[in-house]
Order: C-alpha cells, then structure tokens, then sequence
C-alpha cells in the first residue's frame, strides 16, 4: 500500500490574511478539482508553521477541518475523520506527504488531505520584516496499492538550528497574539543540493529532460536556478514558484507542483521530487505517480493493471 496524489490546490486570494480561511480555501478548490465529497476525508494534516493570532490549541488542522465539514457528525457508515498538525518549520510538508502516506497504508481510511501555508498573526496580508507571503496550499492523497508512491525522506542539517521566529513576550505586551519576531534564515543551498542528492542516489533517478522532476521552494527569487546550476543539472528538470507570489515558506513545494503541472511537465510516469528548505535545513522526498491514475480513475484498478 502507497499514496497517490489526486489533486493539489493554492490560494493567494487578496481579500484574506487568514491561514484559517487561505487553507479553507485551498482545500475546498482540492476537493472540488477530484469531485470529491467532504465526508470521504479520513486525515486532515496541517503542515503550516505560521498562523492566525498565533493559535497552538486547538490545532490548525482541526479548525480547517471544521470549515471543510469534513468528519463533523460520526454516524454509522460515515469515516471517522483525524486531524492534527505536524509542523517542523519550512520542511514540514515533505514530512507531512510521508506522514499522510503512513495513515493511508494502514487500510483504514481511503483520502488524506494534507494542508500547508503561512501568514502573520495579525492577518494582515503585508507587515514589514515578514519574509513569507500569505497563501494556503492542499494536497489530495488517495490509498492505492503499487502504484510508487512516496519514498524515503532525506534530510539535510548544516546549521546551528537555531529559532528564525518567535514571540517576545516582553517586548509584545498585551498585543502577544498579534506579534512575531523574525531574524534572517541562512542560505540552505548547500542543505537543499545535498538533500537532493541522496534522494537522486536512493531512489536511483537523475535529473534530466525525461527523467526526474524537482520542486524548487523559493527562499530567493533566484533559488531554483542556483540550485540547477549546484547540481549541474538541466533547468527544464527544476521548477520552482512563480517570482511575482514571493515565498510561501512552508506551500511552495504545492505552488511548484502545479507550476510544473501547468507546464505540462507532470505526467503519469514521471518521477518527482519534492524539496523543502528552512535556513540551513532542507528535506527532500521523491514521489512516484501511477501511470493510470488520473484524477477520477481508480488507483487501485491501477495496481491491477500494472501487475498484468
């Protein structure tokens, strides 16, 4: 048992500085493109590190979940819906894909979703020294047997792991909830090129024309090229988020999956490799797609046929 990824989602929408409702948002646009019903979702998993007020309980997942209505009323017949947030900074969504595919290869439930995004906490969509741009992400994940998958994580740590973001109580007062203190990343090239690398080796895949795929995140504007050249690799086997949309910190591994997916670069046999960074960290994750499983078709009926 495996995962396949059924559809992905973003929001950017203007009219919002709301991880809650960018999210919502997101997930929503997700479900509808796989003309799936809310109530099939067995797992909500939110990968975002940044949030509303800076809420920690009740978790980010659970109050997304509520305005999907995914799983609130437990009948008999219905799939018991689980939501939780799994946050480890701006790689987090690599380890939410691999969590969400753990859950799914248990057999107990049928669709995960997995969300991701960041904003201030105080909503507002621009504040001064914020480095990340406000956007909600999702990603559809169905159960489907030999049909590839996710693989193993590869992580890479070349700093001190130290806090980029925090709250400073003192300084803050009573506008706590509203405030966040930021201090400059490191430059994860190095991290994100050997991550890169050992996935590459792992799974034995290299990078090229009509090989592999890599999502690039976005920490610079120029980050996917630097990399593309580190790596010595064709720049048409990376892509990476659109210039204009900024960082999107923790959703820019699902922005470069549907840019890759606009560019027709996505396909039902080509292997991608999903890259995140945080500062002097990076993890990377390669994904193999069925090669009949478009959204609407059965990824299970899949596994039949490729073991024909």
């Amino acid at each position: 048992m495996s995962a396949a990824i059924i559809s992905a989602a973003v929001c950017a929408d203007a009219d919002t500085g709301s991880y809650f409702e960018l999210a919502a948002r997101a997930g929503r646009d997700c479900l509808t493109r796989a003309e799936l019903e809310p109530q099939r979702i067995g797992l909500v998993l939110n990968a975002g590190v940044f949030r509303d007020h800076n809420i920690s309980e009740p978790a980010v997942a659970a109050l997304v979940q509520k305005r999907l209505e995914v799983g609130l009323e437990y009948r008999t017949g219905r799939v018991p819906a689980f939501s939780f947030d799994l946050m480890n900074g701006g790689t987090g969504l690599v380890h939410a894909l691999m969590a969400a595919q753990c859950f799914l290869e248990l057999g107990d439930i049928e669709y995960a979703l997995v969300l991701s995004g960041d904003t201030h906490p105080s909503t507002e969509r621009t504040v001064d020294g914020f480095p990340y741009t406000a956007t909600g992400a999702a990603m559809l994940l169905r159960t489907a047997s030999g049909a590839g998958g996710f693989g193993e994580i590869q992580q890479i740590f070349t700093g001190p792991g130290q806090a980029t973001a925090w709250v400073d109580l003192a300084a803050a007062g009573t506008s706590g909830r509203r405030a966040l203190s930021v201090r400059p990343a490191g430059d994860p090239l190095r991290a994100a090129a050997e991550a890169v690398t050992r996935c590459l080796d792992d799974e034995h895949l290299e990078l090229a024309r009509s090989g592999a795929i890599l999502l690039a995140p976005a920490p610079t504007t120029d980050f996917a090229a630097r990399l593309a050249e580190r790596l010595a690799a064709p720049a048409d086997a990376i892509v990476g988020v659109d210039p204009n949309l900024g960082d999107p910190y923790t959703a820019a591994p699902v922005h470069a999956y549907l840019a890759a997916q606009a560019a027709g670069l996505i396909d039902d046999t080509r292997p991608v490799l999903f890259l995140a960074v945080d500062g002097d960290a990076a993890a990377c994750i390669a994904y193999r797609p069925c090669p009949f499983a478009p959204v609407g078709i059965d990824v299970n009926l899949c596994a039949k046929q490729l073991d024909m």
